[in-house]
């Protein structure tokens, strides 16, 4: 029993990355198995973001403009599909049925508008936004210390792009299908884009790279994603404070890739 409470506790704080973890361990087929330390990791990320905030929080800033671009375009709409659902609420309430037709008709015209504006915002800037996620991680996994500096082509970020859009619907869609499903396969595809920038994959290598890096550490990386999640979360007081917290967010995935790599560095570059 108490041997069992050891290992356990053990257990835990490598995972907090307090105490020794193992450096290693091989895998059927696999090569080596490296278990993530959650806190050595955003150690490392936390020097990374230091030393290279001035890039990172330039291109999270566009990021963020062009993410809050449809909630500020759209404010007006929502607004008054608000109202007009408040009055539908009201009519009911007096039970007056002339009252409730006519602004049933008006919220319906409203939601389809609103629809149709949300669709065309989201053609629009859907690309833009995943241009500069990649643009961001290739700058964070930059900052952690890859070794493989060089810069891509166009047309390969354009490839990565098209790439992590589309699973992103996919993402999405299991999400929706059910919530479980959806944790268990964003956390197992939360590398394919590093890999594709890191590795030089195709889009097939890459979710297979992202799905064998992730055997092992679960866990870990769903600890990881809760929390920069709680980061990004706090830092929505302000939309200042979400440009360096999408930044650091992304260094420490950055961070976590190279560490399951087993390369990274002891300290960042300047």
């Amino acid at each position: 029993m108490l041997s069992e409470t050891v290992g356990s506790a053990a257990r835990l704080a490598a995972c907090a990355g307090i105490g020794p973890a193992r450096a290693g361990r091989r895998g059927a087929g696999d090569g080596w198995m490296v278990t993530l330390r959650v806190g050595a990791c955003y150690g490392l990320a936390w020097r990374s973001f230091a030393k290279w905030w001035i890039p990172l929080c330039l291109v999270s800033g566009a990021l963020t403009v062009f993410e809050f671009a449809p909630r500020v375009l759209l404010h007006s709409e929502v607004g008054e599909l608000r109202a007009t659902a408040y009055a539908l609420l009201t009519a009911a309430g007096e039970n007056d049925v002339n009252e409730m037709v006519r602004v049933s008709d008006k919220l319906t015209a409203q939601c389809h508008r609103l629809a149709r504006q949300t669709a065309r915002f989201t053609l629009y800037l859907l690309p833009l936004v995943g241009v500069l996620t990649v643009v961001l991680l290739m700058v964070a996994n930059r900052a952690v210390g890859s070794p493989r500096g060089r810069r891509r082509s166009v047309g390969a970020v354009v490839y990565i792009t098209v790439v992590h859009v589309v699973l992103v619907f996919v993402k999405l869609a299991a999400f929706l299908l059910c919530v479980v499903p959806g944790v268990y396969l964003y956390i197992k595809l939360v590398f394919v884009p590093l890999a594709m920038i890191e590795l030089r994959l195709g889009a097939a290598g890459a979710v297979k790279a992202s799905w064998r890096m992730t055997r092992g550490n679960y866990w870990r990386l769903l600890l990881l994603i809760l929390m920069n999640a709680g980061v990004q979360t706090a830092a929505m007081v302000t939309v200042i404070g979400v440009i360096p917290a999408t930044g650091f967010a992304n260094t420490a995935r950055a961070a976590a890739f190279r560490m399951l790599r087993g390369d990274a560095p002891a300290e960042p570059p300047a």
